[in-house]
């Protein structure tokens, strides 16, 4: 009996100290580039990732159909670049940086992330030739792994946070004065 105890609690402290703490509760990015789309994405715990083609500029072929805008797909995410990407973003620790790289010019992309883990939550927006690399590099990987998802239509609605910094606001009704 003193035998299969220790086991046991060998057993459960072993569990306990291998289970990895997640990286992070939830992920989401935005991005808008002048000429070419807007689209946002939201990363899952499991291996799916929603996306949501605002507007395209061009013709996006993903192997699959034509993406349409104003519409919402998913897609799986490679095993390895999601392990990359999130290993990546616990070693920068977003919350250490600001919340707005901004300079003042009228073209060009921009992009937001959102992360929350635990009680903090962090929204990063980018409009600058001076955002830190480590940030700038999360966007191109997360747009690297946007542009190679097989995306599949789906009815799902999902709100995206940080697609009110990227998107343009509507333009006002036109008055018939």
């Amino acid at each position: 009996m003193k035998d299969i105890t220790i086991f046991i609690f060998i057993s459960l402290l072993f569990l306990g100290c291998s289970k990895k703490e997640k990286e992070f509760d939830s992920l989401e990015y935005s991005y808008g580039g002048t000429f070419s789309e807007l689209y946002s994405l939201k990363f899952t715990e499991s291996d799916t990732v929603y996306v949501y083609q605002e507007w395209i500029g061009r013709h996006i072929n993903n192997s699959i159909s034509l993406l349409k805008e104003k519409t919402q797909y998913y897609g799986i995410i490679n095993p390895e670049e999601k392990l990359k990407l999130y290993n990546y973003i616990e070693k920068i620790n977003l919350f250490k940086y600001k919340s707005e790289y901004y300079e003042h010019y009228l073209d060009g992309s921009c992009y937001a992330i959102a992360i929350k883990k635990d009680n903090k939550s962090k929204t990063i927006f980018a409009h600058s030739h001076e955002t830190p690399k480590e940030i700038d590099s999360i966007a191109g990987w997360i747009n690297k792994i946007k542009k190679n998802l097989i995306l599949k239509e789906t009815k799902k609605h999902l709100n995206y946070k940080t697609s009110e910094s990227v998107f343009p606001p509507p333009p006002p009704p036109i008055s018939n004065n």
